[in-house]
């Protein structure tokens, strides 16, 4: 099975920024309830001006005037589609598909998050850099690296990702002991920074130190060294 964002794209001639009368609207509703529930999907009714929402298995739609939205196997839109042809208060124009859901546990997450290690250090390290060592930053980066590296799943499609942002927390952790980011008390609450090379220990090499290194491995190429200078002037003629 494969699961994908869907939207229903649905025309409603008494709705356009909303119900030209009370009567347009429960039509409406009671037409789109009834067509869900005559395909076996369950109808959870909208409360404090929300929309009605229906549920099937593991699949849901937020039944909106302008689109039938959400989370459902791919394999089933048209027959839905064909049955929302029956409608007579609205009408379906498209169907469009967005990114995949995947049937994916806790330990598959974390597992899948482990092997882009290397990657996540490095998007942190670039989200946390400042223009200067007394600068922090005091936005949720955890949550923004987790969302960024996120893995769209059946069990998180109503906005939970607890596994990312706990296994970016962990990892920013990690780096906060291993003195590759600083953290700091600022005015709005606690702040975070990328280390500097110096405060992680990293020196750059003297400019000598890199020529005396070039000229060596040239020698041992056969190579002569190559001299600094200006270019010989052409014998006059």
């Amino acid at each position: 099975m494969a699961y994908r964002k869907i939207y229903f794209r649905i025309h409603t001639e008494c709705y356009s920024s909303g119900w030209s009368s009370d009567t347009d609207r429960a039509a409406f509703k009671e037409e789109s309830r009834r067509l869900f529930q005559e395909l076996g999907w369950t109808v959870k009714l909208g409360c404090n001006g929300g929309c009605d929402t229906v549920s099937k298995d593991r699949q849901d739609l937020y039944l909106h005037p302008s689109s039938f939205s959400g989370v459902m196997d791919e394999a089933n839109t048209e027959a839905l589609q064909e049955k929302l042809t029956q409608a007579r208060t609205f009408y379906c124009y498209h169907i469009d598909r967005y990114e995949e859901y995947r049937d994916l546990s806790d330990e598959g997450y974390r597992a899948e998050l482990e092997t882009k290690r290397d990657e996540i250090i490095a998007y942190i390290l670039k989200r946390c850099r400042t223009k200067r060592s007394n600068l922090y930053i005091v936005d949720p980066i955890a949550a923004h690296v987790a969302e960024h590296f996120k893995v769209h799943r059946l069990c998180d499609r109503h906005g939970n990702n607890k596994i990312g942002n706990q296994f970016v927390s962990e990892l920013m952790d990690e780096l906060l002991q291993k003195g590759w980011l600083v953290s700091g008390k600022m005015t709005h609450g606690d702040g975070i920074r990328t280390a500097t090379n110096k405060e992680r220990g990293i020196a750059r090499q003297p400019a000598a130190q890199v020529d005396r290194q070039i000229t060596i491995r040239s020698q041992e190429n056969g190579a002569p060294p190559k001299k600094k200078g200006r270019k010989p002037s052409a014998p006059s003629l």
